[in-house]
């Protein structure tokens, strides 16, 4: 297979904007009758990414039995440069692991599942170091937290140079849920916000349990943001929002300045990359709704440590009320609504008055909104007028 042409064609590859000079493996072992590999991409510009590549990606199951035959614990599998390490963290279901298979819908990793049983997800991308999804899992699971999947294996690599990558998690998969995307864009109901909205101050509240690297604040990428205006093709919004960026910068300085003089929400570890995709809805016997909040490894294109940083919940809040507008602008339904009783739930939980919620949510939402902008120009260039209307209204 010519692997270039293969990763230039797949949506988790991050390197389409870029050209790959070569591709190398870096290790690989044999397990559940394939090969599990890691390659590094180079590019032109001297700079490389290492990825996870399996052979057989229908093969997945077989390779977590091989992996927990006979009720092992923790497996390890030799490479030529390192080890690939199994790791049980909670008694597996009744269900065989040969019966997990691909998930078609792929974003920056991929999903495998059996339903009702198992998830497991295929990270991408790879990078060294603690890896936040299976650290908050493992830390919320271990707290006895509801409404998060139960986490049951994590995949490792450790190569001769003491640098451990995650390149895989084994957790619940939730029967029969549906997910609050496509719910909220058929119907903007404000019961489910409000009870979303306590969902997340309680997820919040969970989170507090764990510590993190210290945050030091980044300003929104307002110049990839300029750079990809000028290389646009688009005629109605691109030339708007070349000529407001410098507004937008002040903008976004004042609103970070207000809300520092007076703030009233804490830096804690938070999801960091929250929006309606991130959110399962499953229904009790009794009709009872509850939200199940996944995802939690943060957005993919940022260094681990940033990820596990401990920073505003308002981060959190300011990506789904973005969501909301999203999924407002794709149904053509008014979300101020749901947007307002988000914050009445969290607020009802978190004893923040939505006031304060709504006024250190500000300067997230615009940042928010601008890294929108960034990616749907280089992704999802149809897509663009969501983020560049709402910059253009704030």
């Amino acid at each position: 297979m010519n692997l270039i042409k293969y990763l230039g064609k797949q949506r988790w590859f991050m390197g389409k904007n870029r050209t790959i000079t070569r591709v190398d493996s870096l290790d690989s072992t044999e397990a559940g009758g394939t090969h599990i590999r890691l390659i590094k991409v180079s590019f032109d510009d001297g700079e490389s990414d290492i990825y996870t590549y399996i052979d057989n990606e229908n093969a997945i199951g077989k390779i977590l039995e091989d992996a927990f035959l006979d009720g092992a614990q923790q497996s390890i599998f030799s490479g030529e440069s390192g080890f690939f390490a199994f790791k049980i963290t909670a008694p597996l279901p009744k269900a065989p692991l040969t019966g997990i298979q691909p998930v078609s819908k792929e974003q920056s990793n991929s999903a495998f599942c059996l339903p009702g049983k198992y998830f497991f997800k295929l990270y991408r991308r790879l990078q060294p170091g603690l890896h936040p999804e299976a650290e908050i899992l493992e830390g919320m699971n271990k707290a006895g937290s509801s409404r998060v999947p139960r986490l049951y294996a994590i995949c490792t690599y450790k190569s001769k140079h003491g640098e451990i990558y995650t390149w895989g998690i084994l957790e619940e998969h939730f029967a029969d849920a549906k997910d609050a995307w496509s719910e909220f864009c058929q119907s903007m109901d404000v019961n489910d916000a409000f009870q979303l909205g306590m969902s997340t101050a309680q997820m919040h509240e969970s989170l507090k349990r764990l510590t993190g690297p210290k945050y030091t604040t980044d300003e929104p990428p307002f110049d990839k943001l300029e750079q990809l205006l000028q290389n646009s093709t688009d005629t109605e919004y691109a030339p708007q929002l070349r000529e407001c960026l410098p507004e937008l910068r002040i903008r976004y300085s004042d609103l970070l300045r207000e809300t520092f003089s007076d703030k009233t929400i804490k830096k804690q570890r938070i999801h960091g990359d929250y929006h309606l995709g991130q959110v399962l809805i499953t229904q009790s016997a009794n009709g009872t709704k509850h939200f199940e909040i996944i995802d939690f490894e943060g957005e993919p294109t940022r260094s681990l440590d940033y990820r596990r940083t401990c920073r505003s919940t308002a981060v959190d809040i300011a990506g789904m009320l973005r969501s909301f507008a999203y999924a407002g602008a794709v149904s053509k339904k008014d979300p101020t609504e749901a947007q307002h009783n988000f914050i009445t739930g969290y607020s009802k939980v978190s004893g923040i008055s939505a006031d304060a919620i709504e006024k250190e949510s500000k300067p997230y939402i615009l940042a928010k909104a601008v890294y929108e902008a960034c990616y749907e120009l280089e992704f999802r260039p149809d897509w663009f007028w969501i983020p560049a209307k709402a910059l253009l209204e704030l």
